[in-house]
């Protein structure tokens, strides 16, 4: 565009007009685009020197290397019908004559030629090195071993379920409910204020959460996000903050493959999830450079899947993350420091988020306006206010979702302060807030029963609404006793805190 201003010939010519230019002599063959490219760019370097505006013709000259240098990215046959087209002017059906083939076969190398070039300019402007061509004997390949993390069935929350999955392949093994306790999953709920969407499971800050739950158990962790900016985001309300990310290679497939040929599967956000689900958490464990997959995980393919280099490239949301060496904790403080007491301070800690959880919510919010969510206790009231709505249509399907991941994150909360290491009175307070979580994981049970999570088309009537809308009344209570009983801990070890000083 800069080349085209001040008239439509003052800096830019027809390709179809140059063989009338001077060339000093020198041979040009005009059927031959190299030496097309490398006549243009002499004359605009001689130009330069003669004229009074060198600057646009040393552009002009940089603009006709930097062709040629793109142009080599193509076969030679997508060259020449390249050539044939923005060269040469031709017409998709007299290229199609020429080579006899159909219409429809020359639009589709035309555009993917595009393609190529757009990424192959993408390579230059950022000095990328070229892509491997297959057959050069550097392709690649490595599939790790996936251990079994426990029993079935796998932890439903997949954002903790991956990472389970991810310790034990590097003989690390954790207890689901240690996990969910420790990552907090245990004392979540979210539920969006529009209706009964399953996107509130979702939404929370992915970096912070996965960099507190890797610190609390040890680790260091490597993470890649981004998101594309041509493509409707899913989940918005998480991933809002990602940077904008472009669709190479070298952006994401290194990353992947350090972490495989370390011996450490890659955590990564599916967005092409087997349904029912829509998108979940995953774990790479392999890489084929030949094939040109990735092996990952699947909630609904116990045997994995793979995908394509270009899905996990296209994937709209990205989002990787790989561990790290193991921190030690050997010097200071802190490496003098019973175990029972580091173990005891975690529980302490996730007790703490649990109450400020349920009483006032999640402090991470998305910044888009028309993105807002519920959290903690507030959330059930949101809940049972969409059933009892009459201007508002639950969504059957999110609902199923809601109900049996809220109804495991309960269960799982008893479960943890079941094994919490308090001594006392506070470890009578843990065992009648884990009894009180288990009674809200019953009463979420039986919502369960009544809207199981599967796909289908199926409206909720007035009275199941209201079935529901009391069985969420009933959970409520429970957990609000519960969460009574978490309060009493922390006031516990206050009060022995105080006596000790």
């Amino acid at each position: 565009m800069r080349m085209r201003r001040g008239g439509p010939y003052r800096n830019e010519r027809p390709f179809v007009s140059i063989t009338s230019l001077e060339t000093n002599g020198s041979q040009v063959d005009w059927e031959d685009l190299d030496s097309i490219l490398y006549h243009l760019a002499r004359t605009a370097s001689d130009a330069s020197m003669r004229e009074q505006n060198p600057a646009e013709h040393l552009l002009r000259k940089e603009i006709y290397e930097t062709l040629h240098t793109l142009l080599h990215c193509l076969s030679r046959k997508e060259r020449d019908i390249f050539k044939a087209y923005f060269f040469r002017q031709l017409s998709p059906d007299e290229i199609a004559e020429m080579y006899r083939m159909t219409t429809g076969s020359i639009y589709t190398y035309i555009h993917r030629s595009r393609q190529k070039l757009c990424k192959e300019h993408i390579r230059v402007s950022l000095g990328l090195l070229p892509e491997k061509k297959g057959g050069s004997g550097l392709t690649k390949h490595n599939i790790l071993e996936l251990r079994t993390w426990q029993a079935e069935p796998l932890v439903m929350s997949t954002f903790v379920n991956s990472i389970g999955r991810m310790l034990a392949s590097i003989g690390d093994r954790w207890e689901a409910a240690e996990l969910m306790g420790l990552s907090t999953f245990a004392f979540r709920m979210k539920l969006s204020d529009k209706t009964t969407f399953a996107d509130g499971i979702y939404v929370f800050d992915w970096r912070a959460t996965l960099q507190v739950l890797m610190r609390e158990i040890g680790y260091e962790i490597s993470m890649l996000c981004g998101q594309l900016a041509d493509s409707p985001i899913p989940l918005l309300g998480a991933v809002e903050r990602f940077p904008v990310v472009l669709r190479i290679e070298e952006a994401v497939l290194p990353f992947i493959r350090r972490h495989i040929d370390a011996g450490k599967p890659v955590l990564y956000f599916d967005t092409l999830v087997t349904r029912p689900y829509v998108h979940e958490w995953a774990v790479i464990y392999g890489y084929d450079d030949r094939e040109r997959v990735v092996h990952l995980t699947d909630p609904i393919r116990t045997a994995g899947k793979t995908l394509s280099y270009e899905d996990v490239i296209n994937n709209p949301v990205r989002f990787l993350a790989g561990f790290g060496s193991k921190l030690e904790q050997t010097t200071g403080e802190t490496a003098r420091r019973p175990r029972e007491t580091v173990a005891r301070e975690q529980a302490l800690r996730t007790i703490r988020f649990a109450i400020s959880y349920a009483k006032h919510g999640c402090e991470y919010r998305p910044r888009t306006s028309y993105l807002n969510y519920t959290s903690g206790m507030a959330a059930y009231d949101r809940w049972i206010g969409h059933l009892r709505n009459p201007h508002i249509a639950p969504n059957r399907y999110g609902m199923g979702q809601l109900s049996t991941v809220y109804t495991e994150v309960k269960r799982y909360a008893a479960l943890y302060l079941q094994g919490v290491p308090l001594e006392g009175e506070a470890k009578r307070l843990a065992m009648l807030a884990s009894e009180a979580y288990e009674q809200t994981a019953d009463a979420m049970t039986e919502l369960c029963k009544l809207v199981p999570f599967i796909r289908t088309s199926e409206i909720l009537s007035p009275d199941m609404r209201e079935v529901c809308a009391f069985q969420l009344e009933k959970a409520k209570a429970f957990e609000s006793s519960a969460v009574d009983y978490l309060e009493k801990i922390i006031a516990e070890k206050a009060g022995e805190e105080g006596s000790r000083q």
